[in-house]
């Protein structure tokens, strides 16, 4: 057991997972999540990372198994964005279909190397990666990763957070541009400055990072539509804490929230065009609610209560609906959390972090 802060927390397979302390005299200081590898064995250290990390990534072990393994990462949640700085050496993983299904994320994610090179591949497009530059792929598609011992910058949002993203399919692609580059410079300046920021410091931060987003995945369209991206996105993500917030209710539908948001029904169409559509999106929110408990080992609900808390009161309709939208029954999801198939990472205690591992963390966002 180690202690953070007054607290302690036990590490998920020997992994230190934990709320690093802060200088106490910044008030609502960010907290982040820590976890590394070097407070083991060399022998146990790589055996560690691919067990904290079997729900999200399968790491291969090489050829000559490595002696020693100490790899670290630190993430910070900011808005409904996350940046992780990693550390780790040279090795293979990938992102298969099983961990898509397991964990049901579909998030966009920005990488970029420090230090080190990587191989990437998602289907048949390979891409090497060189210290510098700015690749943006999706966590809904399978890929595998080739790297140098490296040091890495990552940074995560939910593919509804801006409209610009919702075009781009699930292809990965170089931000080889201006706009690309001036992004991978912010994204080094905010790994530097997220560490001594207090909390409303860096929810501002994630507004401005957004629309770095915006223009850094919309090259040459033009300040106007750089500017109302982030402006739509903030829209669209009190609209969702609306849906998030009525869950519960069955009949709860387009007509009610354009009461609850004070808008038109014409509005909020337009708002979720890019998404789907409202109901569609409504219906993705009640299973992703789902998910998350079905997920979560500490909660004691049975999948009936789980899907009724939800809005979702016929059994057989919303298995049907869950297992087209993540490739596994609610049961089997329920059946492989309790069996340990998913990493449980350390109890931490923050909110943001109440199941202490970083695929939860990410579901939050």
């Amino acid at each position: 057991m180690l202690e953070f802060g007054g607290y302690q927390a036990a590490g998920a397979a020997g992994v230190v997972a934990g709320v690093l302390p802060s200088d106490t005299a910044r008030p609502e200081p960010l907290p982040c999540l820590h976890e590394t590898t070097r407070h083991l064995p060399p022998s146990a250290q790589f055996d560690a990372w691919r067990d904290a990390n079997a729900s999200f990534l399968i790491h291969h072990i090489p050829p000559s198994r490595p002696e020693s393994y100490e790899a670290e990462a630190t993430t910070w949640s900011f808005g409904r964005l996350a940046l992780t700085k990693a550390e780790t050496p040279g090795g293979a993983y990938s992102r298969t279909a099983e961990c898509l299904r397991r964990d049901g994320l579909d998030h966009w994610c920005f990488s970029m190397a420090l230090q080190g090179s990587r191989v990437h591949r998602a289907r048949d497009q390979v891409t090497m990666m060189q210290p510098g530059q700015i690749m943006l792929d999706s966590l809904a598609q399978p890929f595998e990763v080739a790297r140098t011992r490296s040091s890495w910058l990552f940074l995560y949002l939910p593919r509804d957070l801006l409209p610009e993203t919702s075009r781009l399919g699930y292809d990965s692609r170089m931000l080889n541009t201006p706009e690309g580059r001036l992004l991978a410079d912010h994204l080094r300046l905010l790994s530097a400055e997220l560490p001594r920021m207090t909390a409303p410091e860096a929810e501002r931060m994630a507004e401005a990072t957004q629309a770095m987003i915006a223009l850094a995945v919309a090259p040459g369209t033009g300040a106007e539509q750089a500017i109302s991206g982030p402006v739509a996105a903030a829209q669209i993500m009190r609209l969702r804490a609306l849906i998030r917030a009525n869950l519960g209710s069955a009949t709860f539908g387009p007509a009610r929230l354009c009461r609850l948001a004070g808008i038109s029904r014409s509005q909020l169409y337009r708002l979720f065009e890019m998404h789907g559509g409202v109901a569609l999106c409504i219906q993705r929110e009640r299973l992703a609610a789902a998910h998350r408990a079905l997920s979560n080992p500490a909660d004691p609900r049975s999948i009936s209560e789980i899907a009724e808390s939800v809005g979702l009161f016929d059994p057989s309709s919303f298995s049907r609906m869950f297992r087209r939208s993540y490739g596994i029954s609610p049961r089997d999801l329920r059946l492989s959390t309790s069996a340990g198939t998913r990493t449980a990472g350390s109890h931490v205690p923050a909110a943001a972090w109440q199941a202490g591992n970083f695929p939860a963390l990410l579901r939050m966002l």
